[in-house]
């Protein structure tokens, strides 16, 4: 296209345009520009920026990436459609603005060289709205998905991290961590403890900023006050900031944790209060490094928008916390604390917890006495990983203690339990697994009944262990007519094992797997002693369980 073509276009149909429009010489230096440039550098008639460069009369535009990409436009003569620039000052004074830019080459006839003409839009508000929806679109994937407030902030700085910021931190109330939240005092100090970090991976975190694990904040400093009335601290030029200055926002540990950052190289500071249901249950502290930009008044805005979307995530985690504690002690309260000397066997029982929050239910274990010479044993599972599950648990507990006194078969005792489960909450899909054996010790002989339940494994004393092939009867609680039981007579030392599902079931394992490798373990183990064996077992099998697990062991 010739230059007075190119003119022509420009001074009927973009003279007027809200694109900023300039033409540069093959040196790169400005030969026209349209009223829409002028607009970009108030105060510069855009006749005056004729023989400049567009570094001189826009400083704060990416003009070096511009330039790099019209003298490519000018040496191949390509036209570059989709270059995106950015403009904006150190601080937060004026916004970061965002331009994408369409360049193409002009002739100019009777001239040496050819022109080139930068097309720009300001695409600010768009490119905001991008970074907002992206970053909440990974604060939805990544935040939030286990029930663990530690793990949480985890997740949190993962996405902050460097997507907003070098650096950043949780801080949560000592409270919070420990399932509880109380409601804070503007003039009392806050316990923070420190439960996530995150510096880059090639520049380590200096000792002395992270040496104090626990902050209590004072209660008269501005620091303080903005953390109790929710409002962020925002320091884009924190790394010009002497000391005197930052004692003005804080002092005592505060400050020297400031400090510290400062001379480790932070040179923007965000800080803003994690709320949830109206109620500070921390901090998340946010750093840029020397050589990145500070943080403008859009990066406070993602911050607190992120932010928001984790404290109801932490909350969640905290609320599971306290539940699941609550939960743990009603359930070891409900469970024997010590079971009956039965004879001819050894004993040895085990409950353990689930390590993930929110997984523990209603697996219980009981040894009773029926008529003399006569035990039954017990294990079963209510479905459901809450406090209901735990409450119906201790009420099948309660059931079998009552049934005691009857002396019925194996069967006999699942088909009462049914009708127990069935009526304990008849308007919701409450259902449990169980196995019931009863030992007569005279004979040796077992009776052996299963609810649905996981089928037990049998170890001789040779150590080749299998699992019994008994009817499998329906769960507790569903109805479906009577059960059955099968008799077994092992040999003298042999080990017999009943358990629950979080045994040989996890997230990464399926049930035959885990089945496999629970005959293959108390293969290994069942010549030790029995709580041996039963340790030795559940240290190689469930380490780090997903589902509680309740195991009773007997051996002959």
């Amino acid at each position: 296209m010739e230059l007075t073509t190119a003119q022509m276009m420009i001074g009927n149909a973009l003279g007027q345009s809200s694109f900023s429009v300039v033409i540069f010489d093959p040196e790169l230096r400005i030969v026209w520009a349209n009223e829409a440039a002028e607009e970009t550098r108030p105060g510069l008639p855009a006749q005056d920026w004729r023989g400049r460069r567009l570094g001189e009369v826009l400083p704060e535009i990416d003009a070096d990436l511009i330039e790099q990409s019209l003298r490519r436009v000018l040496a191949t003569g390509e036209a570059v459609l989709d270059l995106e620039v950015t403009s904006g000052v150190r601080g937060a004074d004026v916004e970061e603005r965002y331009w994408t830019c369409i360049q193409f080459p002009v002739t100019a006839p009777g001239q040496d060289g050819a022109r080139v003409v930068h097309l720009m839009r300001d695409v600010t508000e768009r490119a905001a709205n991008a970074r907002r929806v992206a970053l909440a679109e990974l604060a939805s994937a990544h935040i939030g998905k286990t029930l663990d407030t530690t793990q949480t902030a985890e997740e949190l700085l993962d996405v902050a991290v460097p997507r907003l910021a070098d650096v950043a931190a949780v801080d949560l109330l000592a409270t919070v961590i420990e399932g509880d939240l109380a409601q804070q005092v503007r003039h009392e100090k806050l316990a923070l403890r420190r439960v996530a970090a995150r510096w880059p991976a090639d520049y380590p975190a200096p000792a002395d900023y992270t040496r104090v694990p626990v902050m209590e904040t004072n209660p008269t400093s501005l620091y303080h006050q903005r953390l109790v009335s929710g409002l962020p601290t925002f320091m884009p030029l924190f790394g010009t900031l002497n000391a005197e200055q930052l004692r003005q926002m804080d002092f005592g540990t505060g400050l020297d944790r400031m400090l510290a950052a400062q001379r480790a190289g932070a040179d923007s500071l965000i800080a803003v209060p994690l709320i949830a249901r109206d109620v500070i249950i921390g901090v998340v502290v946010m750093y840029r490094l020397r050589g990145s930009k500070p943080f403008n008044w859009t990066d406070l805005l993602l911050a607190r928008d992120l932010v928001s979307r984790a404290a109801l995530s932490i909350d969640n985690a905290r609320l599971s916390a306290r539940e699941r504690a609550s939960a743990l002690a009603l359930q070891r309260g409900l469970l024997p604390h010590q079971i009956p000397d039965v004879p001819g066997l050894d004993l040895c029982h085990r409950y353990v917890p689930a390590k993930t929050a929110g997984e523990l239910g209603g697996d219980w274990f009981d040894v009773i006495a029926l008529r003399p010479g006569r035990f039954a044993l017990i294990v079963g599972d209510v479905t459901g990983h809450d406090m209901r599950a735990a409450a119906v648990m201790g009420q099948l507990r309660t059931a079998t203690a009552t049934l005691a006194s009857l002396d019925l078969t194996a069967a006999q005792f699942l088909g009462r339990l049914d009708h127990v489960c069935a009526d304990l909450a008849p308007d919701e899909e409450t259902f449990a697994t169980c196995v019931c054996a009863i030992h007569d010790a005279a004979s040796g002989e077992w009776e052996i009944a299963s609810a649905g339940h996981p089928p037990p494994a049998l170890a001789d004393p040779g150590g080749q262990a299998d699992f019994l092939d008994l009817p499998p009867g329906h769960p507790l609680g569903v109805g479906g007519g009577p059960y059955e039981a099968s008799c077994i007579s092992p040999a003298p030392r042999s080990t017999l094992v009943l358990y629950t599902d979080g045994l040989i079931e996890s997230p990464d394992t399926d049930i035959l797997a885990g089945m496999a490798s629970l005959a293959g373990e108390l293969s290994s183990v069942s010549k030790l002693a029995i709580h041996d064996a039963c340790d030795a077992l559940l240290a190689s099998l469930a380490p780090n369980p997903a589902d509680d697990i309740a195991v009773l062991m007997a051996r002959t």
